[in-house]
């Protein structure tokens, strides 16, 4: 059984064709979840692109507090102003959700580009996060307390004219 081939100049049409096609190609486009506008990109917010551990990729935005984000995981990270990347002129991180600090394609460690993995120093950001975490763990008392106090003195204090005044 022989194939039947087409000629060299069809195939060399069919291929001018496909590459000169009027098809509009599609663009990429940041979901929603992650954009970042410009009042929050000046209340410290950026765009970060979340590699789960299984290969997912999700985007969140994220406030920058102290050097360092929590990202919707509940996981801690750092970050310096040499690993923020830019998208369309707004903030834009890299980041795995195992690693510490985000992913930074320009590292250059001793002269040469390095991959993420080699040679990299993945502890420059640990005291900022210990720092993060013991600061959320250490919550400010709130005003329900003494909302709860005010109500018992005002309470106790109309039982009292109640009393006094020939109540029951």
């Amino acid at each position: 059984m022989e194939e039947k081939t087409k000629p060299l100049a069809e195939m060399v049409k069919e291929l001018y064709e496909d590459k000169h096609s009027d098809k509009k190609k599609k663009k990429f486009r940041l979901p929603r979840k992650g954009k970042v506008s410009k009042g929050k990109i000046k209340k410290g917010f950026m765009t970060i692109q979340r590699i789960d551990d299984n290969g997912n990729v999700a985007f969140e935005k994220q406030r920058i507090k102290d050097a360092t984000y929590q990202l919707s995981t509940g996981d801690y990270h750092t970050s310096n102003k040499k690993d923020i990347l830019s998208y369309k002129g707004k903030p834009f991180v890299i980041q795995a959700v195992k690693k510490l600090n985000p992913y930074n394609p320009n590292k250059i460690v001793d002269g040469k580009v390095v991959e993420p993995l080699e040679g990299v120093n993945e502890t420059y950001g640990q005291k900022y996060i210990r720092a993060r975490m013991l600061a959320d763990t250490i919550k400010v008392k709130g005003k329900g307390g003494r909302i709860i106090i005010w109500l018992l003195i005002g309470g106790a204090v109309l039982f009292g004219i109640n009393y006094f005044m020939g109540g029951a």
